[in-house]
């Protein structure tokens, strides 16, 4: 079972981030990202916000057992983030499928 401090470092590495990058990001320094990660720094809340927006993970997986997000939920924040055009052709495609598939 990960620790916040594990699952952390996991998701910027799964992100391809360096250590600088999520610093500049998050406004903090690069030390304080090696700190947090190693476990030797505790993290705010305000902190843990900002790290769940930027790795696109919840608060509950960082803070409790829960696994990472679940497909449906990266779906769900993706597509809220595209454009209303882009949006209807991914639910148009989603039409498609479930009539091919026959449900």
């Amino acid at each position: 079972m990960k620790n916040i401090s594990e699952k952390l470092k996991d998701a910027r590495q799964r992100l391809g981030f360096s250590q600088e990058y999520v610093a500049n990001c998050l406004g903090i320094g690069r030390s304080a990202i090696t700190q947090i990660e190693l476990g030797n720094r505790k993290i705010t809340s305000d902190e843990i916000q900002k790290f769940c927006q930027l790795y696109h993970v919840s608060a509950d997986y960082l803070l409790n057992q829960e696994s990472l997000e679940s497909k449906q939920v990266v779906f769900a924040r993706g597509f809220e983030e595209l454009n209303e055009n882009d949006q209807q052709e991914i639910l148009n495609l989603i039409a498609f499928k479930k009539s091919m598939a026959g449900l």
